[in-house]
């Protein structure tokens, strides 16, 4: 009897080895995002067509379509195969699909070599990767390039008040003054005298 129990905790010791090597050894072949609650994030599959405006704290990932669309995020990406068309406002966009309308984004917009963007593009940075169509108006509006523009704009004030403001008397333009100053005390003192007596 000892001998047949002993053979049952090998074989099962042995099935339970056999199962974690098996465990370890398959690996999924896809990473899986898992989705946990209080998450802000918004997914839009392959094969889903959505309408309409979509405004979230976390990113927006299109794989799918999204047709007259309002997209608010903080990061939008658009894969291979998605397609977003409407507007779009976000900190930061990384397209490799297809995007028509208009984009207006705070940070960097990168677009990958398969993107294909029409409408109107206005961002901060622009990373285009070869092989990208862009077939849009592209505004690149970097936070120092403002604030050139606010420091130029401040100089040309500066130098309109300089320009406009009177000199300081110099010893020529006093000594010419003096005879004229001099005539109208005069004549002023006379006027007044003048109407004293009479």
């Amino acid at each position: 009897m000892k001998m047949s129990m002993g053979n049952m905790n090998t074989a099962s010791s042995a099935a339970a080895d056999a199962a974690r090597q098996d465990n370890q050894t398959r690996r999924p072949e896809a990473p899986v995002r898992l989705i946990r609650g209080g998450n802000e994030d918004i997914a839009i599959g392959e094969n889903s067509l959505l309408e309409g405006s979509f405004e979230t704290q976390g990113s927006i990932f299109v794989d799918g379509a999204a047709v007259n669309a309002d997209l608010r995020a903080s990061q939008l990406s658009i894969g291979a195969s998605g397609r977003v068309e409407g507007q779009a406002s976000v900190l930061r966009a990384e397209i490799a699909g297809v995007f028509d309308g208009t984009l207006e984004c705070s940070g960097e917009v990168i677009l990958r070599s398969s993107s294909r963007i029409a409408g109107e593009v206005k961002c901060a940075k622009l990373v285009t990767h070869r092989g990208a169509v862009i077939d849009a108006q592209v505004r690149v509006i970097a936070e120092s390039d403002e604030a050139e523009e606010k420091s130029q704009q401040g100089a040309v004030i500066a130098q309109a008040a300089r320009e406009s403001v009177i000199r300081p008397w110099t010893r020529r333009r006093f000594k010419r003054a003096i005879p004229v100053m001099s005539g109208a005390v005069l004549s002023l003192g006379l006027v007044g005298f003048g109407a004293l007596i009479f």
